[in-house]
């Protein structure tokens, strides 16, 4: 069992059918639940999730992510980190030290919240995380 903390772009291609890495992240996401590992995402992730959801694929992807969201909770397999103002100051510092790749908020936080629970992997799409020195899946 590990420990991994999941960006926006799993999420969303997790539950947008038309993602070109949709069948990819699902495949990887029932690998993560087979091995029982701990996923961790942070708020800010979430609210970017839903957000591009809204826009680029429409309320049902947003609800269909809500399920998922909801009922993933719900049996122990993902944690949601909330904002406050520690981890914001961390993020913005995060921001800050990696300045050369423009990193969202959102990414900002993920990295500060995946140092936090000591992460195994991230599970990414873009290769931020990886610039920041984390191990990134899938491959």
């Amino acid at each position: 069992m590990r420990r991994v903390y999941v960006d926006t772009g799993a999420f969303i291609a997790l539950i947008s059918r038309r993602d070109q890495d949709h069948e990819r992240v699902v495949r990887h996401f029932r690998s993560l639940r087979a091995n029982r590992d701990v996923l961790f995402a942070s708020d800010p992730a979430i609210g970017e999730t839903v957000t591009r959801l809204r826009y680029d694929a429409g309320l049902a992807a947003v609800a269909r992510f809500r399920d998922v969201l909801e009922r993933s909770v719900a049996r122990g397999s993902l944690q949601v980190h909330e904002s406050n103002p520690e981890l914001r100051a961390d993020a913005l510092r995060q921001m800050e030290r990696f300045d050369g790749l423009a990193l969202s908020y959102a990414d900002a936080v993920g990295a500060v919240v995946a140092r936090r629970v000591r992460a195994d992997v991230v599970f990414a799409l873009d290769h931020d995380f990886r610039v920041m020195g984390f191990s990134v899946e899938p491959s």
